[in-house]
């Protein structure tokens, strides 16, 4: 029973995901090295969307992108453009690469008191997206929830979702 509620958590937060991304279509291999040039446009609409389709890249391919994670973390730690910020740790947790060093800083904007929302949740996403080995911002989470009825609110199912996704025990290998 187990196994399929995490299943059905993954699904929705993937959903989540692709929804709050804008779906659209997966890039290609190819199409990598033009995304990293944009991440360092002067438009903060050309890195958002920069990040989000190297997250689409990177959610199928990882090793297609390693060059676009610290870029990415960086934008998630300091770009002035609420929308890139949310992109970087939309694109990070499809990725899912580098827990250590990603983790803390999604954790640093749940828990920025001035960040807006829709980076929060962006957030709260990307962190239910690396699971257990994200175990360190269940507190965060939990904290945050207590701002939403969690059972009436989409924002604190969503929540609940990363949370329980994150507490799931992790598959043994082998």
């Amino acid at each position: 029973m187990k196994i399929v509620q995490l299943v059905g958590v993954s699904i929705a937060l993937l959903s989540v995901s692709f929804l709050l991304a804008g779906g659209g279509g997966i890039p290609k291999r190819e199409d990598v090295p033009k995304y990293l040039a944009q991440l360092k446009s002067a438009s903060g609409t050309d890195r958002a969307k920069a990040a989000e389709m190297l997250g689409k890249r990177g959610g199928i391919n990882v090793s297609d992108v390693e060059p676009a994670i610290e870029p990415l973390k960086k934008m998630l730690d300091v770009d002035k453009d609420a929308r890139v910020r949310a992109a970087a740790a939309r694109a990070l947790g499809a990725i899912q690469a580098d827990a250590e060093g990603t983790v803390p800083l999604l954790i640093k904007r749940l828990r920025a008191e001035e960040e807006q929302k829709d980076v929060k949740m962006a957030a709260v996403v990307a962190l239910g997206q690396y699971g257990p080995e994200a175990k360190e911002a269940l507190q965060p989470l939990r904290d945050y929830l207590k701002k939403f009825d969690a059972k009436k609110s989409k924002d604190g199912q969503t929540i609940q979702n990363a949370i329980m996704t994150i507490s799931q025990k992790k598959k043994k290998k082998g």
